[in-house]
């Protein structure tokens, strides 16, 4: 401890336990289970430092930074490299031997005895002392309530397995009792029953103010204000809002009473409400007569900030009428009568928003408490502590800063707009956040899950203190069992419990606390709108480049060090002889995010990784450094060159332009208009010198973080109005949220991020109300580097959401699971993110085994629940073609097309859901024939890889069957079980046929050679299936598929399935693995 607490000399100075900066080290030091930090220029995930091995001096650095700390801490959190490697070892993290710490390095001798001797172990009451037993009765603490949680779950699944037999069906849950135990009541019950152990507990005047309002019971229900011997003569009759020509009224003007709740929306307010809006407006009021907290999170665009006015127009009892803007006066010459106080917490881009709506829909008394001035804060609070004004609006950052003195007042209703902002539990916002001094807490956000289970967790324990138990129990009860359960290799078990906890969340959890509705519900507003992932190739001087840069020794200590050390020690490489890098003298985990970031700049054009002259010379010596490490042959050519935009701009060292400047030009041709979005703003700026360079002269317009808010605003507008303008080149940053730019119809989105909000949000700016044309998007993505796992982890979060929002069947494609460093399957951990698959498009051999898989389970599950009469019957096979409507005799090319129009009509809900939004590509597709010229080997779509699956609810209904059988339960769901990255060889029985031992599976080296043999039904063979057969091999079976299709001409049947969804090709192989099975097995009958 005491060469500990030496490292961090000279970082402050301490002068006493009352000095202000001491006590705030202390805090930081204490508080933090992680080390945080903000979003990195380039938009990338921050690494979560592991808490082994650290030294002060990294502490001392987190408290220099917490003045500037971003507002929304860690804002993907989802790389978590280190958590992942480390979190179940043993093993810390490696830290250099024989270097101090930087920090450290600069201390004076003078200073450390002073700080020594203030940190020492001596003495009573020293800080040091008291910092180790806040830690350690904190670590306690935690481990005492993840041991009660898992004791607990181990008795459950006990009890259950002393009573289980070969296929019992699980009890029935009594009513009103999941196995999570969370409650969903109101405030009466919002603190858990039971002792919840939380990181940051309630603050007492929460808890007292809690007690009060259950003393009173409906005397404490927050109706609107008594206004009895009030008369309020309005001037006038004008009347609010007053909107456009343009937009209808949704329904009559009348007033509309909310029974539940009390309360009225006026009519000149509810005339222009949509239905959604009306029931959003009466779930809000609802929670705040009854001063408990809520999270509205429909989907971007569905109006949230309109629904949250109207139920503050409904509980402060006004009419949208100009006799409003007098309530205020009036009440407070009329005694002490109870009238709401509303707090508005929000991002400061959208505090004028807010003053803007809250004008247009009303008159409210609205201030701002924000800025530097503390005489108009001071002014600001006063009037709000006397009753002077309705509503404040401050910033998140603002109130963090503030956060006492705006807590002193009692608020009736605290709303916090973009609340996923407080998602991390460890984000010094959120535990600011958690503090607020209100009961009714509302939060506004569209993207409430975007990385992981626990986002969800933060922010319905904000909403409701303590009603969903602490962090370790939702992480057993939810997060565990859901993650676990959509690995591709799930067992029955694992599935069928984890379907069960996604219902219980979605139907008995969320209902009374999180409302959310789809953009399905303007669906007829809208146009149509596809989204495709189109996966380029790196040119070959980029792919050299990257190859060069894996290659180098920072990239090979990464790659290789949990890898056995040669010296025969039995400890892992990066924790025994291989820590320092070699001629580096850091530990090789220091360099694990600089070199990631590294691989994405290359995977996006390599001058990204050339020096700037502007830039500072210790950071111009790094880049030259790493340049000449990723292209030692052409380095000194690059350097010279670097001020020169013109010559780095050249098109061989982007591999994304030859596609992007194809579409271009097309585009172009068309009289589209196109959107351009990347988050590295150099990037924007060497393809606005692509334009000049190729020649192609395009009319464009540019906005980055650098611009003010109204040059933004005159950038957009004269886009949006100037049909000449052709491009819009758009920082994600600075124009991914908040900007109406329909006048588009083409979206491209450069690089993709870790967080799939941001994309999905820049793609929002051009898809909302008033585009009145078809909406393409085009994701670019450098096939076989680091960017394919960014988008494969974008559909693995995506999925999650989807699960946690709708209990969606989602497909199963990664056996990796989220923070569990067992299973980092094909999506986690280092050695997936160090690597370059040249010839090869990992998601391209996911999607493809995961549909073999699908297709083979989806029929052992018909198998499982039909008899064997109908197995046996033509008639009544599902996918014969007398059940598709089509003869034998004479399957030609229209019935095929046929066939798959209806495979169309005949898909997912998903697909339903998506109606006509979801663009049909019909007949010869122009982009395709673009895309195959310059290069791309596959394109997919992502509403197909995203969404409910018939299959995978089939096999979730099968499972829920076998959850109890003691032999079936634990086998997998696809026994043949076809991940890229770890392949569990072993031979396994199939659980869903009606013999034994009736499916086999044998392993060669690789995936490439593995073998399944078929399950055989009553009356049927054995038939041995092989992945990846030799190219022959494969294409006489698509030979044979073809004209099993009615095709005499390979080539058109090529060409068909081309232009199929993912779900028409499933369709399409079940029904001819299963013709061939019958036919196979007729032959060898009548043999």
């Amino acid at each position: 401890m005491y060469e500990l607490a030496s490292t961090g000399h000279a970082a402050m100075s301490f002068n006493g336990s009352t000095d202000k900066t001491h006590r705030r080290a202390l805090r930081a030091f204490a508080e933090s289970e992680t080390l945080s930090n903000s979003d990195d220029e380039d938009g990338l995930d921050i690494i979560d430092s592991s808490r082994k091995g650290l030294d002060l001096s990294q502490y001392i650095e987190v408290l220099t930074q917490t003045q500037s700390q971003s507002q929304q801490i860690n804002e993907d959190n989802d790389i978590q490299i280190l958590d992942d490697d480390h979190s179940d070892d043993s093993e810390p993290v490696p830290v250099s031997k024989g270097r101090r710490p930087r920090a450290a390095a600069s201390s004076a001798n003078s200073s450390e005895a002073e700080i020594e001797s203030e940190w020492s172990d001596e003495g009573t009451g020293n800080p040091w002392q008291e910092f180790k037993n806040r830690k350690k009765s904190k670590r306690q603490a935690v481990a005492a309530e993840t041991n009660r949680i898992r004791a607990r779950k181990k008795s459950k699944v006990a009890a259950a397995a002393a009573s289980s037999i070969v296929g019992r069906k699980p009890p029935k849950q009594k009513r009103g009792q999941g196995p999570t135990g969370f409650s969903t009541d109101s405030v009466a019950e919002d603190a858990s029953a039971d002792a919840t152990y939380l990181d940051e507990p309630i603050p007492d005047y929460i808890i007292s103010r809690q007690k009060n309002l259950k003393k009173l019971h409906e005397a404490g229900l927050r109706y609107p204000p008594d206004f009895t011997g009030i008369s309020i003569i309005s001037s006038g009759s004008e009347e609010k809002p007053v909107l456009g020509r343009a937009i209808k009224p949704q329904r009559q003007k009348k007033d509309i009473k909310l029974h539940d709740s009390g309360g009225v929306i006026p009519a000149p307010i509810a005339q222009w409400l949509r239905d959604y809006q009306v029931e959003g407006a009466q779930f809000l009021h609802e929670k705040f007569v009854k001063q408990t907290g809520a999270i509205l999170g429909d989907d971007m665009g569905l109006g949230k900030t309109i629904q949250v006015i109207t139920f503050l127009t409904a509980a402060f009892g006004k009419t949208a009428t100009k006799g409003d803007s007098k309530y205020v006066r009036q009440i407070r010459r009329h005694g002490k009568r109870w009238y709401p106080r509303i707090l508005i917490v929000c991002p400061g881009t959208l505090m004028q928003n807010w003053e803007d709506e809250l004008g247009k829909w009303g008159w409210w008394e609205v201030c701002r408490y924000h800025g530097s001035n503390v005489a108009d804060r001071k002014g600001v609070l006063g009037a709000a502590s006397k009753g002077m004004l309705e509503i404040m609006i401050t910033t998140y950052t603002t109130y963090r800063n503030h956060e006492s003195e705006i807590n002193t007042i009692d608020w009736d209703c605290v709303v916090a707009d973009e609340c996923h902002q407080i998602k991390s539990k460890n984000a010094e916002i959120t535990k600011a956040m958690n503090k607020v001094n209100a009961l009714c807490r509302i939060g506004l956000t569209g993207t409430a899950i975007q990385n992981k289970y626990e986002e969800l967790w933060n922010l319905l324990n904000w909403a409701r203190p303590g009603a969903y138990g602490s962090a370790q129990e939702w992480k057993q009860a939810i997060s565990l069992p859901l993650k676990l359960g959509q690995a591709h290799d799930a067992t029955n078990a694992q599935l069928a419990e984890s379907r069960s906890r996604a219902q219980e969340l979605v139907h008995k959890i969320l209902p009374s606390v999180f409302l959310r509705r789809m953009k399905t519900l303007i669906a007829h507003q809208l146009p149509k709108k596809s989204d495709r992932i189109i996966f380029c190739q790196l040119t070959e001087t980029q792919a050299d480049a990257y190859r060069t840069f894996l290659g180098s020794d920072k990239c090979q200590f990464i790659q290789t060090a949990r890898e056995d050390c040669d010296c025969g020690s039995g400890k892992k490489r990066g924790w025994c002889c291989y820590v320092e890098v070699t001629d580096q003298g850091e530990s090789w985990n220091t360099f694990i995010f600089p070199c990631m970031v590294t691989l994405q700049k290359l995977a996006n054009h390599l001058a990204l990784i050339v020096p700037q002259s502007s830039e500072p010379r210790e950071k111009q010596a790094k880049d030259t450094d790493l340049l000449q490490t990723a292209c030692p042959g052409t380095w000194k050519e690059l350097f010279r060159n670097r001020d020169s935009i013109l010559k780095q701009s050249q098109s061989e060292f982007c591999g994304k332009w030859k596609v992007l400047r194809r579409l271009l030009d097309f585009w172009h041709s068309n009289g589209d208009k196109v959107l351009i979005f990347s988050y590295n703003v150099r990037l924007l700026r060497l393809l606005r010198a692509l334009f000049d360079i190729e020649g192609t002269k395009y009319n464009f317009s540019y906005l980055d973080g650098s611009m003010k808010y109204d040059e933004r605003s005159k950038a957009v507008a004269d886009f949006n109005s100037d049909p000449e303008q052709f491009v819009f080149l758009i920082s994600t940053k600075a124009g991914g949220v908040g900007l109406n730019i329909t006048s588009a119809n083409k979206v491209v989105i450069i690089d993709p991020n870790w967080n799939p909000a941001y994309d999905l949000q820049a793609q929002d700016r051009a898809y909302r109300i008033g585009q009145t044309r078809d909406v393409e998007v085009f994701r670019l993505v450098s096939s076989g580097t680091i960017e394919e796992i960014v988008y494969a982890r974008q559909i693995y979060k995506q999925q999650q959401a989807n699960i946690g929002y709708n209990a969606s069947e989602e497909r199963r494609y990664f056996k990796g699971v989220m923070d569990n460093a067992n299973k980092k399957g094909e999506l986690f951990g280092l050695e997936n993110l160090f690597t370059f698959e040249e010839s090869n498009v990992l998601l391209r051999d996911i999607m493809h085994k995961t549909n073999i898989a699908e297709t083979k389970a989806g029929i052992d599950a018909i198998d499982f629940n039909f008899d064997d009469s109908q197995l046996d019957s033509d008639d009544d096979d599902i996918l014969s073609n007398k059940s598709l409507g089509i003869d034998d005799d004479n399957v030609n090319l229209g019935e095929m097309k046929k066939l798959v129009d209806s495979f169309a009509s005949t898909t997912s809900t998903t697909a339903k859901g998506r109606g006509k939004n979801s663009m049909k590509r019909n007949g010869p597709d122009p982009i395709n024939a673009i895309l195959a010229k310059a290069g791309v080997q596959y394109t997919h779509e992502n509403s197909e890889v995203i969404g409910r699956s018939e299959i995978e609810a089939r096999l979730g209904r099968q499972a829920m069957e076998l959850r109890n059988d003691i032999e079936l339960s634990s086998k997998r769901v696809f026994q043949a079980s076809q991940s890229q990255s770890q392949s569990q060889h072993g031979a396994h029985s199939h659980p869903f046929s009606h013999q034994d031992h009736d499916e086999e599976m044998e392993y060669s080296e690789g995936d490439d050679d593995l073998k399944i043999t078929g399950s055989a039904t009553k009356g049927e063979f054995k038939i041995n299936y092989r992945y990846r057969p030799d190219e022959r091999i494969r294409k006489r079976q698509f030979c044979s598929m073809a004209e099993s299709m009615g095709f005499d001409d390979p080539v058109e049947f090529a060409l068909l399935v081309e232009s199929s969804t993912q779900e028409e090709r499933r369709k399409m192989l079940e029904r001819f693995y299963r013709g061939r099975r019958k036919e196979l097995s007729r032959d060898v009958g009548g043999g």
